[in-house]
């Protein structure tokens, strides 16, 4: 996928540590909630049919540290779409440009009711491209 999406979060006070700057565990926090943001639609039509999103596998390679009052973009871009999963690559970056941090989530469907892998249906597909 080619299109990204931009989701703008802002700092909390609650997202900082002992440092003073945003936790590392809360980049992945802005990343789930950009992701369920791009995903919103999908997620619905999925549940509709017993599928249900999970995520596989997840990283985040730190750059620079946030901080308060900051405003974090996360870029989103959907790449290596297989038959039952799909790559959500983020760029945690501030509006001059310069980069927070860099993450991936790996997300794989699911059938609900047997706990197991099921292709992504071609609607979804459809739309993520």
């Amino acid at each position: 996928m080619s299109n990204t999406l931009t989701y703008k979060i802002h700092v909390r006070l609650v997202d900082l540590d002992i440092n003073k700057h945003v936790n590392n565990s809360v980049y992945f926090t802005y990343m789930e909630e950009a992701r369920t943001q791009l995903l919103y639609e999908q997620y619905h039509y999925c549940e509709s049919k017993g599928i249900a999103f999970v995520v596989a596998e997840t990283s985040c390679k730190y750059k620079r540290s946030i901080t308060y009052g900051d405003t974090v973009l996360v870029e989103m871009v959907i790449t290596d779409i297989k038959s039952v999963s799909f790559n959500v690559f983020y760029t945690l970056k501030n509006e001059q440009g310069k980069i927070y941090a860099e993450g991936t989530t790996r997300i794989a469907c699911l059938d609900e009711k047997n706990l197991r892998p099921v292709r992504i249906p071609q609607e979804i597909i459809d739309s993520i491209k």
